[in-house]
């Protein structure tokens, strides 16, 4: 078995490299167009392998925080990339049950995390981590309940498809930057290893969205947006 999670380890490592370098190139080639297309399946692709193998590592070495990192950025990644076939939410369009059972399954886990932490904070075990950990689990909590709430009641917006693409895309890059930066990053004190990414990542996130709805709530498309902020 040690020689099986040997090369899970190897597979996790290099699936997670390939994401955290072709994700940026998603990232600057033209919204929508067909490399972009190309560089995010890649990215949904080597994260799927991470996720499978960071439950199967993380599982049989008892590593709470790999697992945590890794569930928590692979639906961020799943809603964003399942925005794309949600584009009529505002139509009236029904989830596919893949998506109930995703919202449905992060939820049981944001409950974990948020319920491990608090455990552990009240015991005094794992020091911040325990922290990270319900901190991890309320944040993704408020993706969960985006999700649902429109599945349950359909958005006004009809470009919430794009918000939920970026927000979930990015997202899960952070979270994996994340991982990265704990696992590597030792010359940085503890908290700032899992905090940095996401102080850096999430006003970025915002600033984007906040451009997008902007542009498109005076006229633009999304194509001439994807145009302008390519060109900037």
């Amino acid at each position: 078995m040690d020689n099986i999670i040997s090369i899970l380890l190897y597979l996790h490592i290099g699936a997670g490299m390939l994401s955290l370098v072709v994700a940026p190139v998603a990232m600057v080639v033209r919204k929508g167009g067909r490399q972009h297309r190309l560089w995010g399946k890649i990215f949904f692709g080597g994260m799927t392998a991470v996720i499978t193998t960071a439950v199967v590592i993380s599982i049989y070495k008892f590593i709470p925080f790999l697992l945590m990192i890794a569930v928590f950025s692979y639906y961020s990644i799943i809603s964003g990339y399942r925005s794309m076939y949600l584009k009529k939410l505002h139509q009236g369009q029904k989830p596919a049950s893949i998506d109930w059972i995703a919202a449905i399954a992060m939820a049981v886990f944001n409950a974990g995390f948020a319920g491990w932490g608090l455990y552990h904070a009240v015991a005094g075990n794992y020091s911040y981590v325990a922290y990270i950990a319900i901190g991890f689990g309320l944040l993704g909590f408020t993706g969960v309940f985006q999700n649902i709430r429109w599945f349950l009641k359909p958005p006004a917006d009809k470009h919430h498809w794009l918000y939920e693409h970026m927000g979930g895309m990015l997202g899960g890059y952070i979270a994996t930057v994340t991982a990265f930066s704990v696992t590597t990053f030792e010359f940085l004190p503890g908290v700032l290893r899992w905090t940095w990414p996401l102080v850096i990542g999430m006003p970025l996130i915002n600033y984007w969205v906040r451009r997008y709805r902007r542009k498109l709530n005076t006229g633009s498309t999304t194509e001439e947006l994807s145009i302008e902020i390519n060109n900037s």
